[in-house]
């Protein structure tokens, strides 16, 4: 039944694809898209070739551009022109694509006005324009889409009042105007009667709203998140809104609200986060999420905390409930990768990969090694953009193993590239030396050949001879591989280059049955890992289905959830911690992907950088870097990654300190009940950046500068001991490292 279903499956799209073949797009959209295709300039007119923007038999669709066919044409029904600054007015052209669903240009550059005739692309589910330029009023016609179900505008400059005919769209379950220069009030946005029936998300922040929150708000009976911050509204907070019941996310912080918070909301089933700081608010009322007692079940790395701005609150106190666990961590939780970048490897009109490339690499540097052994152990993952165009000089399979060369043409911007075993000879002879735990990434692109109708799908099976190779001479050497991944980025719709993801489980288990053959003995061979690229639900599930029970051992993805390195928001993003806790769902997804899926699997962040194309120039080399790579760690502990930290604290108030108490909560069950903990001097690391800048590159150790010894070792990173019953003091603008030494916690035994 299962082939049958299958065979049909492929029979349809088949039968699909050659009906696309052969319809004929609508003049009306083809007349479109080469109009906006003259107004946006070189920026996509690069990646849109042909006289078809759905494609033809010998040209693929336009980059961004997605059709379907509707009787004996094809339209188009997505155009995501997404994150290449384009600088000019909203393309009016647009407004001609009565099939869109989609409609995708955040993150450009776009000026002036958002264009009424938006409000004739009656099947819009999807509309993006945030991070532009946009000014003058959101137009009141966007009212007229009937489907529309996400409104994204923020980061722009827009004014005046939301219309409150936006209520009216049946469907909208997300709005966000947040970060403009609105005006008005909640009480006149939601003044037709059944406003808003499906809305979950409204987020109206760092705006000029005025008034105060209306009791009629909480007809809003779907609303799940609701984010007032940074505004100017006033008067109490009414009990009524208590009343929504799924209601998770609450954030009134930095506005002139006033009295007391109705104690509903404090027994509220759903409420996670209540942010109150900065208001006027009467003493005594607290804050919920992190800013209240915490009961939050032990990991083995126990707790993170962030903190901001709690000008009504300097003493936190912390309860931890240490009787059950909540996530498991590895030993050597701390990975950094070695990427195959040559020295012109260039972004953003700097090239500041120079001589940190593999191949290039000094492998005796004194500081390098001593940085790696200061870990103890530290896992080094050699791979990263380049390594599916990288070929392993040995054996018989290669013939040519060139050097990495610029070429437009290639993936990247470059050529194929080579390891040499002299050089393999020295990498090993580094992680032996060191200690490190080593994971080796495979070219998963070798054998392939690109698709004649995607320009980033490949195609056709992996060829592993040269990997078999490679391992062979590895083995014979005696070098010792943790872990074998297979590819970089190749999942989901790709970075450059993408791979099926039916066609990716086949290599991977090709993949284990070359390990198990070449190691056979089961307590030392080398796990396998993968897909290495960014997570998307479906293209993981199929992959661990389509693989089968004990073939991935690690499933790994990658995080760059600040943006590009050059964007002036950068800064900012890295400090909030919202912002930051975004990337908690994608975490949240993997946890429950492995569980449902490949339960003898377990998820692995493979790669973070934050900032993606080299980071950030003033931002991902300096202190501040830590508030979102420590933050990054703890998320993911609690998420059953494989990071894992003792206790740290993260204050990114640039005024406020804190004094924070540690509970030990050992009920199980019941009320809490909390237990003072310590007896041993507690241990205490307090890093801080030099005079007080958080973008400075030079960090404070408990007041010392860290700088290396005259020798190039690592200096001595000794605690502050500091008695157990004391608050943990939290300047402003720092980071602390706590272990506490008599803690007891049985989750943790």
């Amino acid at each position: 039944m299962l082939r049958l279903a299958f065979s049909l499956y492929l029979i349809f799209t088949l039968a699909l694809l050659l009906n696309l073949a052969h319809s004929k797009t609508l003049k009306r959209d083809v007349k479109a898209l080469n109009e906006i295709k003259a107004s946006l300039g070189w920026r996509v007119v690069y990646s849109w070739v042909g006289d078809d923007p759905c494609g033809d038999s010998d040209l693929p669709p336009w980059s961004g551009v997605t059709c379907s066919t509707q009787g004996d044409y094809r339209v188009v029904t997505e155009l995501q022109v997404y994150a290449v600054s384009i600088v000019g007015l909203f393309p009016t052209a647009v407004t001609n694509l009565l099939d869109l669903t989609r409609l995708n240009l955040r993150w450009n550059k776009f000026q002036d006005v958002i264009p009424s005739e938006i409000g004739e692309l009656k099947g819009l589910t999807h509309l993006y324009l945030s991070f532009n330029n946009f000014k003058g009023e959101i137009p009141k016609e966007l009212a007229n889409l009937p489907e529309l179900r996400y409104l994204y505008l923020h980061e722009n400059r827009l004014s005046g009042r939301i219309p409150p005919e936006l209520g009216t769209l049946q469907n909208l379950r997300h709005l966000d105007v947040g970060n403009n220069h609105l005006v008005g009030t909640i009480r006149e946005l939601i003044r037709i009667e059944g406003s808003f029936p499906a809305l979950r998300n409204l987020y109206l922040n760092n705006n000029y709203l005025t008034g105060g929150i209306p009791a009629q708000l909480a007809n809003l009976t779907k609303l799940e998140i609701l984010y007032l911050s940074y505004n100017k509204m006033s008067g109490i907070i009414p009990s009524e809104l208590a009343h929504i019941p799924r209601l998770t996310y609450l954030y009134l912080d930095h506005n002139q609200f006033s009295g007391r918070i109705p104690i509903a909301f404090y027994k509220h089933r759903f409420l996670k986060e209540m942010y109150i700081e900065r208001n006027s608010f009467r003493p005594g009322v607290n804050p919920i999420g992190f800013h209240k007692v915490l009961e939050i079940k032990a990991v083995s790395f126990l707790l993170l905390l962030t903190l901001f701005s709690l000008c009504l609150a300097e003493d936190v106190k912390v309860a931890v409930q240490g009787v059950t666990s909540i996530g498991t961590t590895d030993d050597n939780f701390v990975c950094a990768t070695l990427d195959w970048w040559p020295v012109n490897k260039c972004d953003y009109d700097q090239c500041p990969w120079g001589k940190a490339g593999i191949l290039n690499l000094d492998l005796k540097n004194k500081i390098l090694s001593n940085a790696i052994k200061a870990f103890n152990s530290l896992r080094i993952r050699v791979g990263g953009s380049l390594q599916d165009q990288v070929l392993y000089k040995v054996g018989n399979s290669i013939k040519k193993c060139p050097h990495f060369k610029l070429r437009k043409d290639g993936l990247f911007g470059f050529s194929h590239g080579c390891l040499f075993m002299d050089r393999w000879d020295e990498l090993n002879q580094l992680f032996k030396q060191t200690g490190a735990v080593v994971t080796f990434a495979l070219n998963a692109l070798i054998g392939r050949h690109k698709s004649k109708t995607d320009t980033v799908l490949w195609e056709g099976d992996w060829h592993s001879e040269n990997a078999r190779d490679l391992m062979k001479y590895t083995i014979t050497k005696g070098y010792n591989i943790e872990s074998y991944e297979l590819g970089n980025e190749l999942c989901g719709s790709g970075v450059g280059a993408r791979v099926a993801a039916e066609q990716y489980a086949k290599d991977i288990v090709v993949l284990k049955n070359l390990v198990k053959e070449l190691y056979p003995n089961a307590t030392t061979q080398p796990k396998v890992l993968g897909p290495a690229g960014f997570y998307d639900k479906k293209w993981f599930q199929i992959f661990l289905e389509q693989s089968g029970q004990d073939v991935v051992d690690g499933l790994t993805h990658h995080i760059y959830n600040l943006g590009a390195g050059n964007d002036p928001a950068l800064i900012t993003r890295i400090q909030d911690p919202f912002y930051l806790n975004q990337i908690a769902q994608t975490y949240k997804d993997m946890e429950m992907t492995v569980k449902e899926f490949g339960p003898w699997s377990g998820a692995w962040v493979g790669e973070a950088g934050g900032a993606y194309n080299s980071g950030g120039k003033t931002v991902s080399h300096t202190f501040v870097n830590g508030f979102w790579y420590l933050d990054q760690l703890g998320m993911t502990s609690t998420f059953n990654h494989k990071p894992g930290i003792s206790m740290l604290l993260i204050n990114m108030s640039n005024k406020t300190s804190f004094d924070v108490s540690v509970i030990n909560d050992e009920n199980l069950y019941g009320e809490f009940v909390a237990k003072e903990d310590g007896g041993k001097m507690r241990e205490e690391y307090h890093l801080t950046p030099k005079d007080g800048n958080i973008q400075s590159d030079e960090i404070l150790l408990n007041g010392t500068p860290l700088k290396l010894t005259n020798s190039s070792d690592i200096p001595p990173m000794n605690p502050k001991l500091v008695n157990p019953s004391s608050p943990i003091s939290v300047a402003a603008d720092s980071i602390v490292f706590v272990t506490l030494r008599d803690f007891d916690a049985p989750a943790c035994a």
